[in-house]
């Protein structure tokens, strides 16, 4: 697959580079040079360019590419007319940086369904890895369900699949990780332990609770 990121400070070289390392295609844009020098030995495509022109968006064949996410940092105008140059070519899966809340509410306007905040996002993920320690990986669902992924402690004693599911039946166990192998199937009289992890599918005050309980077998 083929993306673009515009705007290679530091969430967009993560962003890029994260994207390239998966064997995805990546064309780093940036109007400042240095920013494109930082990625040029990485990614195997970068570009000086200005993404505020959308005569420059064209010739860079943007449209034809499975995803674009706008990163520009600290200037909302450079952001948001880059933003209207990719709805008007227009480009498919476009993802865009959001600074502010009124930043958030102008791209949430302009139709973008896609808005991230990296700041406020990760400092939620940091403080329910403090709340939570076991609770490892995320992925927000909406309406508050999540895909979780919980590692349990080495002092745990082994447990019963059947016992997870009778005291936590509003959260749904998904996969069971034990080293190399994944289980999709398991039945109720299997056990894990340390170190297996548990992927499971609910609510987030459910996987709260659910957390709570397997940290203090």
């Amino acid at each position: 697959m083929q993306f673009a990121i515009i705007g290679l400070g530091v969430f967009g070289r993560a962003c890029a580079f994260e994207l390239q390392s998966l064997g995805n295609e990546v064309l780093g844009i940036d109007l400042d040079e240095d920013e494109v020098d930082k990625v040029s030995d990485t990614l195997a495509h970068s570009v000086i360019a200005d993404a505020t022109d959308i005569d420059t968006l064209q010739e860079l064949n943007l449209s034809q590419f499975d995803g674009v996410m706008v990163s520009i940092g600290e200037d909302l105008e450079a952001s948001l007319l880059c933003t209207l140059n990719l709805i008007k070519l227009p480009v498919k899966n476009l993802w865009v940086k959001a600074k502010t809340d009124a930043h958030h509410d102008i791209l949430n306007s302009l139709g973008v369904k896609n808005i991230i905040h990296p700041e406020q996002d990760m400092g939620i993920r940091i403080a329910q890895s403090m709340a939570y320690p076991m609770m490892k990986q995320y992925l927000s669902l909406g309406n508050k369900e999540y895909l979780v992924r919980i590692d349990l402690p080495q002092h745990a004693s082994p447990i019963n699949i059947g016992k997870i599911r009778h005291k936590n039946p509003d959260t749904s166990l998904l996969l069971i990780i034990r080293n190399e192998d994944v289980f999709q199937d398991f039945t109720d009289d299997m056990y894990v332990q340390y170190p297996d992890r548990l992927v499971f599918k609910g609510d987030v005050n459910d996987l709260k609770i659910l957390a709570k309980k397997l940290l203090s077998i």
